[in-house]
């Protein structure tokens, strides 16, 4: 019996890879490492219970009991499943990426803010992420970081159940690993025809921890509405390594869909602690939306928009003032045969290959001339402290839109990106500048919003697998100068402040104003073993808002001073995805 069980699970078929046409994904579920097949736990039960339906006595009616001999192979196994708690298939949208960096090689160590210390194998800084890299994600594409994703899904008739348990690792550096609950979740959808034929159907989706997926606006850059309205620190940034606890913040979907139409309606929940009693009070946000396409396959209407109590003003004349945001989004997308698709940051992790694929997709090219152009508008307010009244609040405005144009055709591929964004908008998770209070109202005030631009085309080279690029962009950030005999919050002075995004603020020498920033980047990307690549980029930037401090040798005082505008960084990048 010990040679045929073992012989059974020894003649287990390993699935072989799926790959889909983009040739990106290693399917999920029992995958290859080189030539040795992983027995999954599902397979290890598998076999145990094909083998006590083979070798089991009968004892009475309903009643089996496992011969001594059988017994033997439990311990084995028992240690296979409970020795490896997470197995190969666990893990989806795992990124690997050596680079060897040097975001400036026109500066010496200390030159720059932040610094550069010269050539290195690290995950670049700031200064070797451009303004327009990574429009549509929340990540740069230099990390290196997995998801573990228990998934479970049943099918019955009418009803269609998943749930799936999503933990993200994200590495900074191989003893600061930030892990976070990325978008567990339980669905259930139930369909009107049982046939399915028609596709309209009912969902419920609940985030028993972190709703952050469930997200108001349409691109990444411009989505608001996430965990961070309710103060959750952005586990992103290596400084937040190890934020102050802080409460989950989890929600709950319903939606009706149909092939050419949705909408929905949703909820999220936390917990702050209000200055006046020092005490947890609940918090909460009211989230809806729907879209319908006006011509199938080639125009589409959606709209989105929410309300969300964030408690009260931590101040002690108003701290009985809520604090409230509440705003909407609108998107027009028009297209042919290059469909819109949200950021795959807002869309649930699940464990199997067909889904999966959808993280790690490459490019597919395509004969003739495909094309895609999404417009969208966000307008929210936010109740802060009036600055110009005493003990009274009022509404702070903020608005963005961006236009995003895509063509392609065959392998050629032209890109076009534009964004607005106000600085009121740019700071609505802290909310403003000092945050809970409105910006002050008077002479010499100018809040500026930031004006972004950026287009880039790229060719594939079908027979070699490489893809070369260019990408020029201009960015104007956003800014505030304090008004006539005033000074701004950070040195008190009346200097003004360039503010690139939230905890990312610039003070200008006093006189100084700010100024745009060119920047343009050459990519070459090779693709190789099906989720391989070695990358390529150099980039230059000039940038006239950087700004560090330095000590004037005559008076010993610290004093502010303009970088070199001119930036010249490279970056060498091997790349796994899986």
């Amino acid at each position: 019996m010990a040679g045929s069980l073992t012989a059974q699970i020894a003649k287990v078929k390993v699935a072989p890879r799926v790959y889909p046409d983009d040739k990106s994904w290693a399917g999920v579920g029992k995958v290859a490492l080189g030539r040795r097949p992983v027995i999954t736990s599902g397979v290890i039960s598998g076999a145990l219970r094909m083998h006590q339906a083979t070798s089991s006595r009968r004892l009475s009616r309903g009643t089996h009991l496992a011969t001594p001999k059988s017994c033997a192979y439990l311990v084995p196994l028992g240690l296979l499943t409970v020795g490896a708690p997470a197995l190969a298939s666990d893990f989806v949208d795992t990124r690997l990426n050596v680079t060897l960096t040097n975001e400036n090689v026109l500066a010496a160590p200390g030159e720059t803010n932040p610094p550069v210390p010269g050539w290195r194998f690290d995950r670049p800084n700031q200064l070797g992420v451009l303004f327009f890299d990574n429009y549509d994600t929340r990540f740069t594409g230099y990390e290196s970081l997995t998801h573990v994703v228990l998934y479970k899904a049943v099918q019955r008739q009418r009803w269609e159940a998943e749930a799936a348990y999503v933990l993200r690792l994200l590495q900074f550096s191989d003893v600061n690993l930030s892990s976070i609950d990325d978008g567990s979740y339980i669905k259930v959808n139930y369909y009107f025809d049982p046939t399915r034929a028609r596709r309209t159907n009912v969902s419920v989706t609940a985030f028993p921890l972190n709703s952050d997926r469930m997200r108001l606006g349409y691109s990444w850059r411009l989505s608001w509405g996430g965990s961070p309205i309710f103060f959750k620190a952005n586990p992103d940034v290596s400084t937040n390594l190890n934020p102050p606890p802080t409460p989950p913040v989890p929600g709950l979907r319903i939606q009706i869909a149909d092939d050419r139409w949705y909408a929905y309606f949703g909820a999220k929940t936390s917990v702050l602690r209000y200055e006046q009693d020092q005490e947890l009070h609940s918090v909460y946000g009211l989230l809806g939306g729907a879209g319908v396409d006006l011509v199938p396959g080639h125009l589409r209407l959606e709209a989105n928009g929410g309300f969300f109590d964030r408690g009260t003003i931590p101040r002690v004349l108003t701290q009985r003032l809520p604090v409230q945001t509440y705003g909407v989004s609108v998107q027009l997308s028009a297209w042919d045969r290059l469909s819109p698709s949200l950021s795959a940051d807002t869309a649930l992790y699940r464990n199997d290959p067909n889904s999966a694929a959808r993280y790690l997709t490459k490019p597919l090219y395509t004969p003739g001339i495909s094309w895609l152009l999404m417009s969208e508008f966000t307008a929210e307010a936010t109740t802060l402290e009036n600055p110009d009244q005493a003990e009274s609040s009022r509404a702070q405005w903020g608005l963005a839109g961006d236009v995003n144009f895509r063509l392609q055709y065959g392998n050629f591929r032209y890109r076009l990106d534009a964004m607005y964004r106000s600085l009121q908008y740019l700071l609505v998770n802290q909310p403003s500048l000092v945050p809970f209070q409105d910006f002050p109202s008077g002479d010499g005030v100018e809040i500026r919003p930031e004006l972004f631009a950026a287009t880039g085309v790229d060719y594939y080279v079908e027979k070699s697998g490489t893809t070369v690029g260019v990408t020029v962009g201009v960015d104007r950030p956003a800014s505030y100068k304090p008004p006539t005999s005033s000074v701004n919050p950070l040195d008190s002075s009346p200097a003004i402040l360039v503010v690139r995004n939230q905890g990312d603020v610039v003070i200008l020498p006093q006189g100084q104003d700010t100024l745009p920033a060119l920047a343009t980047k050459l990519a070459a990307r090779q693709d190789f073993l099906e989720m391989f690549a070695l990358i390529v980029e150099t980039y230059y930037q000039y940038d006239p808002n950087g700004t560090r401090l330095v000590t004037d040798p005559a008076t010993q005082l610290k004093q502010r001073v303009f970088e070199n505008p001119n930036r010249l960084g490279f970056n060498f990048t091997l790349q796994a995805r899986f």
